[in-house]
């Protein structure tokens, strides 16, 4: 399966992998060449195309949601707004006229200030020089000097105040202008942040949102919702299952090295025990049995005989048996395995929890006597150890002595 995928990305390095169209007629010529390469190599097995299929399916998957998020990581981000700046120069300028105005009205003041307080031209103002109204005696003069020269200072104190109170006044707006606009400013940042935040959580929500609906933190065997598919497991009662026992995949096969124990034609070796089943069966599924343990106790046993001429070859040495397995559709049973070889001794009790896929479920016996034995031997199936009669269907039972 590694071809095809392989395949595949190469075809989308060549092509136009933005779009959705070519993609898909990628991947549907990817469909193609797995079907015409399972009936070029001969292969029947329904179960075994299945699997194909769903294999394919499963790296056509996840190769689509790695194309569709880079898809996405490639769109330009949207434009963030940018408050306006106001240049200080701006303010300065602004103010400029206000202090064009008051500066000559300031001059023109200080003018009348500084002829007020020149006595040259006190004495050249005729007024001085020679008024019938006013009395001859040096007080009267000097006090209405004195009121003349007071005159024109207070009004040009009273001027200055003035347009000091105007420059003031002039400045106030000003003032407030530059207080509103840094309050404008302050607020248009704000609101500048708010809408990057805003964004930003949208973004990351959306973002949660897609990867829940495609369902991309789960495994591969989580989104498959066509055949139930969990993986097989082993235990064991009498040594380390995980450290002892293999599960060997069926689309591998078996060499011929392997010593076929038993067929499922040869029913007249099966004894089923007084609360037990073991029914023959043949359809498009091909032949087998199907054995069924009411009771987890031996009265639900299903005893198989094993030819001495096989048990020979396991003399004396450390071999492999497996027993290709399947539970009942949409079930997962929990079955045992005994053996009695004859003179070989016992290979003790194990245990493994098979589901609705057809499985080689492999366990390791040892014999340490060398001695031939004389007599068949045999096999002990309970097919639910849990007593809650559900059923195991048998293919097939193999062994690779001295393996």
């Amino acid at each position: 399966m590694s071809g095809l995928e392989t395949a595949i990305r190469n075809a989308l390095e060549r092509s136009d992998r933005a779009s959705a169209e070519t993609r898909a007629r990628i991947y549907q010529s990817a469909r193609q060449a797995l079907e015409a390469g399972l009936q070029k190599q001969g292969i029947e097995d329904v179960n075994v195309i299945a699997q194909q299929r769903h294999r394919l399916e499963a790296v056509i998957h996840a190769i689509e949601t790695e194309e569709r998020a880079a898809l996405r990581a490639r769109q330009p981000a949207p434009p963030v707004a940018t408050p306006p700046v106001v240049s200080v120069d701006d303010n300065v300028r602004a103010r400029g006229p206000e202090q064009a105005r008051i500066e000559p009205q300031s001059q023109a003041q200080s003018r009348p200030q500084a002829q007020a307080q020149s006595p040259a031209a006190d004495r050249r103002e005729p007024g001085f020089a020679a008024d019938a109204s006013r009395p001859a005696a040096n007080d009267g003069s000097l006090g209405g000097l004195r009121a003349d020269r007071d005159g024109p200072v207070v009004s040009t104190r009273a001027a200055a105040d003035t347009a000091a109170k105007s420059a003031e006044a002039a400045a106030a707006p000003e003032v407030r202008g530059d207080t509103d606009r840094k309050r404008r400013r302050k607020r248009s940042r704000f609101l500048s942040f708010t809408m990057v935040v805003v964004t930003l959580a949208a973004a990351a929500g959306a973002a949660a949102w897609w990867v829940q609906t495609n369902d991309l933190l789960k495994s591969a065997a989580e989104r498959d919702t066509n055949v139930a598919n969990p993986p097989a497991s082993v235990a064991s009662e009498d040594f380390d299952g995980a450290a002892g026992l293999q599960t060997l995949g069926a689309q591998q096969g078996f060499t011929g090295d392997w010593v076929e124990v038993f067929a499922p034609e040869n029913t007249a070796a099966v004894v089923a025990g007084s609360r037990a089943k073991a029914e023959p069966v043949d359809d498009d599924g091909g032949k087998r049995i199907q054995l069924t343990s009411s009771v987890a106790e031996t009265e639900g046993d299903i005893t198989i005989e094993i030819p001495a001429t096989v048990l020979a070859q396991l003399s004396g040495k450390t071999s492999t048996m497996a027993l290709t397995v399947q539970a009942q559709p949409g079930k997962t049973t929990e079955f045992a395995v005994e053996c009695n070889f004859s003179s070989l001794g016992e290979c003790g009790r194990h245990r493994f929890t098979v589901h609705d896929e057809r499985l080689d479920m492999l366990f390791k016996i040892t014999f340490d006597r060398s001695l031939a034995p004389n007599s068949a031997g045999r096999i002990v199936i309970n097919s639910d150890i849990s007593g809650e009669g559900k059923g195991l269907t048998l293919y097939a039972i193999r062994v690779l002595p001295g393996q």
